[in-house]
């Protein structure tokens, strides 16, 4: 009897030291899976998951318009009964169903970059991109104020970090530059490519536009390749948002006026802090802030902008 009392002991021993051995398994859901920037804020995700010993996945979908794929991938790590997901959402509103059959399951969930309409107690990490779009409008209109018209090149009506840089944008503009006139009805389209000749299109419908503010990544790049083609590069004025090889070159070579650039790992970092911690059932913000800097062709090479620039340029070669 006693043996059977020593074996039973062992054996719940064993069963109670594999269940505080075995990691926490997060899923990180980015919005795309190709542009550098998710995958610089999932390389902050991942350093902060192997410090905790948490073990993460990243997985997206191809495009950053796949609400129906992040909505199966969510799916599929509800099945896997992982313990938490940070999720980059392709739609303000259109997760929103498939977010809560997550927290019902008890899966922990934390918002980045981009917040939901109904942000419902969720935890978000991410720029204030209203503040962030307005900084890019005081730049242009400090740097130009005679400017007569202006295009507001915007990304996705689905996106709310993209709708908040150019809410942020138009309403400072209109403040600084009441007098120019401001063209926002136009959309750049989900991809670089389609940014690039959807430009196109619209330079030729209005061949008179004096500045350009483009909110992500891929409108950015995009508006770039279209300016230089057709020889508009430094004749147009452009300010951009976020940051790769080519928009570095566009600040170097005069064709970019200004650009403001987030810290993805930044965002990864605290993300998975925060997932973390509500995983611990320990207390934490509900709003968590990360920095946003405008980067012109005067301040690119100051120690604080290098710091932030070099080390993404060196990783993610073009």
């Amino acid at each position: 009897m006693r043996l059977m009392h020593i074996l039973l002991f062992t054996t719940a021993l064993q069963l109670t030291c594999n269940a505080i051995a075995a990691p926490h398994k997060v899923v990180f859901i980015p919005k795309g899976a190709s542009q550098a920037f998710w995958k610089e804020m999932a390389r902050g995700a991942e350093d902060t998951a192997k410090s905790l010993k948490i073990e993460m996945v990243w997985r997206g979908p191809s495009q950053e318009d796949g609400v129906d794929a992040q909505t199966r991938i969510i799916n599929f790590y509800i099945q896997q009964k992982y313990s938490g997901i940070i999720l980059t959402p392709n739609s303000a509103i259109g997760l929103d169903k498939t977010i809560q059959g997550a927290i019902k399951q008890g899966i922990k969930v934390v918002i980045v970059d981009s917040p939901l309409a109904e942000q419902n107690s969720l935890p978000y990490v991410g720029t204030n991109n209203k503040k962030a779009g307005a900084l890019a409008a005081t730049q242009a209109a400090k740097d130009f104020p005679l400017v007569k018209k202006i295009l507001l090149l915007r990304y996705s009506p689905q996106h709310g970090s993209t709708s908040e840089r150019e809410k942020g944008f138009l309403e400072n503009i209109r403040k600084q530059l009441p007098h120019a006139e401001i063209i926002d009805s136009h959309y750049a389209g989900i991809t670089m490519q389609e940014a690039e000749s959807n430009m196109h299109t619209i330079l030729a419908k209005i061949p008179d536009i004096d500045l350009i503010f483009t909110p992500n990544e891929s409108s950015t790049e995009g508006t770039v390749r279209t300016l230089k083609t057709k020889n508009l590069a430094g004749k147009i004025r452009h300010y951009g948002f976020d940051f790769n090889h080519g928009i570095n070159e566009a600040i170097k070579d005069g064709s970019l006026n200004g650009v403001v650039i987030q810290d993805p790992y930044l965002m990864g970092k605290k993300a998975m802090h925060t997932l973390f911690n509500i995983i611990k059932n320990k207390q934490t913000p509900a709003h968590l802030e990360t920095p946003a800097l405008l980067i012109t062709r005067k301040n690119m090479n100051n120690p604080e902008v290098r710091a932030k620039t070099e080390p993404f340029l060196k990783r993610y070669a073009r």
